[in-house]
């Protein structure tokens, strides 16, 4: 064999090149098959916006995906002057505010302690905390309820919870099984040598967890507080049960108390849960960068 023809044997083989169309065809497919899921994901959405700008006869002789004849905006001032849902709105920010804030305190410092410090039964206890994650919220509603009216209230004139925000979001700052799994599993993914480095210059563990692993954590943060707010500004089973007065109630509350009283307005009905909608579309296209990567790397390392 000559050195031309060893040459030959040893060089690489060069791979067949695809076929353009052959790509083209698949990136078409793919993107057909995720523009008719976003559009049957959109549908919902898309109904209620038309329908909180249709008139009542459109609403019930159109089809339901059609455009109404005319913007009828008094539908949004309608459904805002039929029941005080300013008041209704401003109960619902203030209490997911309060619960995002709680979570976000409290969860990441258990968290820290979980991923980072050494204390006995640390393993037994995260197990138990995972555990409480499979207990339905309906087992502890009744329990919970009877500690809440057996506890006095220092701070409230009737001397009780009941009929106050209070148990609506004290829970929050005890910590939770959920966001302290998530946050401590992306604090595994930040190298110890930060921490390391930090020890070695006299900071104790706070400073550690105030300057290296909270600015770290912000994906993770940003994905914890956007579930926190979207759960509690959703909540409707909690305020029904402690709040009686309708000046404490929230916007789901609110919604339903619309429909039972205004029977047939579905306008103003959807008028109402498209502004419902409002806070929460701001936060995610907000935190939307901080959300994906937070999802995205808070399960890497167990």
């Amino acid at each position: 064999m000559d050195q031309a023809s060893a040459l030959a044997t040893l060089a690489p083989r060069r791979r067949p090149r695809r076929r353009p169309w052959a790509r083209i065809g698949r990136r078409t497919i793919v993107y057909a098959l995720l523009i008719a899921g976003g559009l049957l994901m959109m549908g919902p959405f898309l109904w209620m916006m038309a329908t909180s700008l249709k008139t009542r006869a459109e609403v019930f002789g159109s089809p339901p995906l059609s455009l109404p004849s005319g913007a009828h905006w008094e539908n949004y001032a309608r459904m805002w002057d039929a029941l005080p849902f300013s008041t209704f709105f401003f109960n619902s920010v203030k209490l997911a505010l309060l619960n995002t804030a709680g979570q976000l305190v409290s969860s990441s410092m258990a968290a820290f302690a979980f991923a980072t410090l050494q204390f006995r039964f640390k393993g037994p206890l995260f197990g138990i905390l995972l555990a409480t994650l499979i207990i339905p919220f309906q087992v502890v509603l009744v329990p919970n309820f009877i500690l809440y009216r057996i506890l006095p209230h220092p701070l409230s004139s009737s001397g009780n919870w009941i009929n106050t925000h209070e148990p609506l979001w004290v829970g929050a700052w005890l910590g939770g099984a959920f966001g302290t799994f998530l946050l401590r599993q992306f604090f595994l993914t930040i190298p110890r040598e930060l921490a390391d480095a930090a020890r070695v210059d006299g900071a104790n563990p706070l400073r550690i967890f105030w300057h290296v692993y909270l600015p770290l954590a912000r994906p993770a943060l940003a994905t914890l507080a956007i579930f926190t707010f979207m759960w509690t500004w959703n909540d409707l089973i909690d305020p029904l049960i402690y709040l009686r007065d309708t000046e404490l109630q929230t916007v789901t509350v609110g919604l339903s108390l619309f429909k039972g009283q205004f029977v047939g307005k579905w306008p103003e009905m959807m008028a109402g849960a498209l502004v419902s909608l409002l806070p929460m579309i701001v936060l995610f296209v907000i935190a939307q960068k901080h959300f994906v990567r937070g999802i995205t790397l808070s399960g890497l390392k167990g």
